[in-house]
């Protein structure tokens, strides 16, 4: 008589639980998904920039400085970022002179850095004068660099 009251009362604890599965699951509770309110790219820093007319085969620069001369096949603009880009947007303006308008334009840059972007020869070679190169990380500039083409 005592098997038979064990078993009963194990049958029912085991009902008890098969209902308590079922009518709650068993499953991992539900939870809210929590969107940070900050990105995380504040503070993105341009750590390397050179120029250069000459790179290695892994687009490294071989010699770096600011002067080139008009017969150069391209200028290099070759940089590194403190850390990976998730919710910024990258752009590059080239300059030649003082002018307003941006001889060329890199926008919505999204690559591995370090990143190697090249300022192609017009035909019939540079113009002569002072360039500059600016790096923006949104709307702000980050870092600008001065180059010189000569005769």
């Amino acid at each position: 008589m005592l098997n038979r009251f064990v078993k009963m009362k194990s049958a029912l604890l085991a009902l008890c639980i098969l209902l308590a599965i079922t009518c709650c699951g068993c499953g991992e509770p539900k939870t809210e998904k929590v969107i940070p309110d900050a990105c995380p790219d504040l503070g993105l820093l341009v750590t390397q920039a050179d120029v250069t007319d000459t790179l290695d085969p892994y687009a490294r620069p071989i010699v770096t400085g600011n002067i080139f001369p008009s017969s150069a096949k391209a200028i290099y603009l070759v940089f590194s970022l403190s850390d990976d880009m998730c919710c910024k947007t990258l752009n590059v303006r080239w300059f030649r002179d003082s002018q307003l308008d941006p001889i060329q334009i890199e926008d919505n840059l999204h690559a591995q850095f370090p990143i190697k972007l090249t300022l192609q020869t017009p035909s019939g070679g540079f113009i002569p004068g002072e360039y500059h190169v600016n790096i923006y990380i949104d709307f702000w500039e980050r870092l600008s660099l001065t180059f010189v083409i000569s005769e």
